[in-house]
């Protein structure tokens, strides 16, 4: 719910610059708006959630009809959502083209397919809340299913530090109420990447952190682009730098577009979907989640899943 809520709430205003924001708005976003009519948003409802929602609701539905995660019924299902056009809602064109040439029998990666985009990413949430027990089960599981569309070095490695995160918060494997445990979480999901790129990310928001940075600082350091080595260190800085007041975390995540506008749909997702999993539900505005498209959806999904691992495990 915390990431379809930050999903529905940063889509409005996607890609739009704080000039224009403010002049439209008259300030920050904290609350459902009609969306800016340059955004890729334009023509939706201001509660409807985009596509980020869409593709991690279709693996959870896997998930759950499968009892385990299917690769192959996934895919399934994506193509059969491809098809649906009149259901679409802005899609990641590397998502098309990866489903496009994967029909035809052709493997995106042999055909020039390299990307770097957030949204192959972002339904590690699906596997995250499956595998919550075990980071490390969790991590190859997110690896999987975001290498499936979205090839690309930076995406392995993102998937399973945002999946590993998921998981860890879940736990709550961190009382994260001292900056030294925030830099400890930093650390520990250091581990978990293949390559120094990511790292020499995580090293920048333990710098934020430790300096008290606040969101512009962060923004001009670390970006706030589509580029999952912008987008996803950045939620993570906003998430752990506003522990205190996670709606204001959410809020800050919905209004990162900076001087030159972001992709504050999935920053609002990601950082969402991190003060769902470490606070749970009631740490979100009751009032905006009651406003939100399909919600009782979302929370039956929820419900299915938890009840689901207690059989699994015997409980």
């Amino acid at each position: 719910m915390g990431s379809a809520l930050g999903d529905a709430l940063g889509k409005n205003v996607e890609d739009i610059t704080r000039e224009e924001i403010y002049s439209y708005y008259g300030g920050r976003i904290e609350d459902f708006v009609e969306p800016h009519p340059h955004s890729p948003a334009f023509g939706l409802e201001p509660h409807q959630t985009s596509d980020e929602t869409t593709i991690t609701t279709i693996l959870l539905e896997s998930i759950l009809e499968r009892k385990a995660l299917d690769v192959r019924d996934f895919l399934t299902r994506l193509l059969r959502w491809k098809d649906q056009e009149e259901k679409h809602r802005n899609p990641d064109p590397t998502l098309l083209v990866s489903l496009e040439l994967i029909r035809q029998g052709l493997d995106p990666r042999t055909e020039g397919i390299d990307s770097a985009s957030v949204e192959g990413v972002l339904r590690c949430l699906a596997v995250a809340l499956f595998h919550y027990e075990n980071p490390y089960l969790s991590a190859e599981a997110g690896r999987l299913v975001s290498l499936l569309t979205h090839y690309g070095e930076d995406v392995y490695d993102a998937s399973a530090v945002y999946s590993a995160l998921i998981s860890l918060l879940l736990q709550g494997a961190y009382d994260l109420s001292s900056l030294g445990s925030r830099l400890e979480l930093l650390d520990f999901l250091k581990g978990m990447a293949k390559r120094e790129r990511i790292k020499e990310r995580l090293d920048r928001v333990k710098e934020l952190l430790q300096s008290g940075a606040d969101l512009d600082s962060a923004i001009m350091e670390l970006g706030n682009s589509t580029h999952v080595l912008e987008a996803l260190p950045l939620s993570i800085f906003i998430f752990l730098s506003n522990l205190h007041d996670p709606q204001k975390a959410l809020f800050d995540a919905v209004n990162s577009y900076g001087e030159l506008g972001g992709d504050t749909d999935a920053i609002g997702y990601l950082v969402g979907s991190m003060v769902g999993a470490y606070l749970g539900v009631q740490a979100l505005p009751q009032e905006l989640l009651e406003k939100l498209e399909n919600l009782d959806y979302h929370i039956l999904l929820a419900k299915k899943l938890y009840r689901m691992k207690e059989e699994k495990d015997g409980l």
